[in-house]
């Protein structure tokens, strides 16, 4: 792209980037190791939901048919864990939730609605007139009939779908394998949070800020992370190490149009075709996304700490899970109306750091730009702006923890 080129809106430069990424390959783990992964193939039922009818209520299972008013007597007990028994003529059977519906049972009374004694039950007219067949029952088949696809390939393995699986034997799901990610920062001011620095250094905060964002996520594995000063040589080698050892790249720094910027030039160098370089956007107009020699995907985010993390929420996380075969992953968190003073409005679109105050409603969080790590801690997310646009909105609303939103 030409400097003279319109610059891309954030959700187009996005759909061009996800277009060219196809998810990483499959395996088949244990329910166990499942958590969180998606699916790479369709899940049915291997038999009908529920197996057999079964009563919905602790209580008396009868046949309605034969049901007067008056003492009735009890005889067996329907147990759950067994096979069903028979109902007695013109008897009353024991029954617990759960339980199946003993052969030629056609209701189930809770006990709640019937007197209890030795050996018998006492039912008024009031409850004979209004139970019907059927009642507190939970016919065979009636949440689906076998073979009923339950979770579609592309669905992440939740608690809800994990137990569905387990209940319907499905004990090693073909899931898609974690998404293999390589950080890498540049900059010649850069140094490791654990050493001293002079004013004129600045501690690796992005390193830290990327892994845990990547450590957010069960379908993600951080395979490196490295440090590296703006000289094409060891950017060279330390990209080309991460292109070879990851299906992600995510960079910090040395992207934008400064005659020390070589991350461009060295990652075209390395076979990395570039999908877009530079988004209307703010922060994180220099912004680069490209597709590796062998599909990986490559963010080469500016070095700014808020650029990074915006960046990475907004563009990292939707490509991350379209690698990782999620059907849909990374889009907005709901949307939220602001609270404060109003900003003014930019011809670029906007990404405004806030902090959730209630269900839908966000406040500003003060901040003095994009090198304003104190601000960035003390926000939640962040909001989205069209150009020209401010106020209260609602806005589209970006979490920093990985969500599931739809990109």
């Amino acid at each position: 792209m030409n400097r003279g080129d319109a610059l891309p809106a954030p959700g187009d430069a996005l759909r061009a980037l996800l277009e060219r990424l196809s998810p990483v390959g499959t395996e088949r783990v244990g329910l166990r190791d499942a958590a969180g992964r998606a699916l790479a193939e369709d899940a049915a039922t291997d038999r009908p939901s529920p197996a057999l009818s079964v009563s919905a209520m602790d209580g008396y299972a009868v046949d309605l048919s034969r049901l007067r008013a008056g003492r009735v007597a009890v005889e067996g007990e329907a147990a759950i864990g067994q096979p069903p028994v028979t109902q007695r003529e013109g008897c009353a059977a024991r029954i617990v939730t759960g339980a199946p519906v003993p052969h030629g049972a056609t209701a189930v009374l809770r006990r709640e609605d019937v007197a209890e004694g030795e050996g018998w039950i006492e039912i008024g007219t009031d409850l004979i007139a209004r139970v019907k067949e059927g009642e507190n029952i939970r016919r065979e088949g009636e949440n689906g009939p076998a073979g009923t696809v339950f979770a579609r390939a592309g669905r992440e393995i939740t608690p809800s779908v994990a137990g569905a699986l387990a209940a319907f034997g499905v004990a090693s799901p073909l899931v898609r394998r974690r998404v293999r990610v390589a950080i890498v920062a540049t900059g010649d001011e850069v140094v490791p949070p654990d050493e001293s620095v002079e004013p004129w250094q600045l501690r690796d905060s992005n390193s830290s800020a990327l892994s845990a964002f990547v450590a957010g996520a069960a379908w993600l594995a951080l395979v490196s992370v490295e440090r590296c000063a703006d000289e094409k040589a060891p950017l060279r080698a330390a990209l080309g190490r991460a292109l070879d050892g990851a299906d992600a790249v995510l960079v910090s720094g040395g992207v934008s149009m400064g005659h020390r910027d070589f991350v461009p030039g060295v990652l075209a160098s390395l076979g990395v075709e570039r999908v877009f370089h530079r988004v209307a956007q703010r922060p994180g107009k220099p912004l680069l996304g490209g597709v590796g020699p062998r599909g990986q995907c490559v963010l080469s985010l500016p070095g700014n700490p808020v650029s990074v993390m915006v960046t990475a929420r907004r563009f990292g996380a939707p490509a991350l899970g379209r690698l990782a075969g999620l059907e849909r992953f990374g889009g907005p968190d709901g949307s939220v109306t602001l609270d404060g003073e109003e900003e003014r409005a930019i011809p670029l679109w906007l990404h405004r750091l806030v902090r959730l105050a209630a269900p839908g409603r966000a406040e500003r969080v003060p901040t003095r730009g994009s090198g304003d790590v104190i601000g960035a801690a003390g926000s939640d997310g962040f909001v989205e702006m069209p150009p020209g646009e401010s106020g209260s909105g609602p806005w589209a609303y970006y979490g920093w923890r990985l969500g599931g939103g739809a990109a």
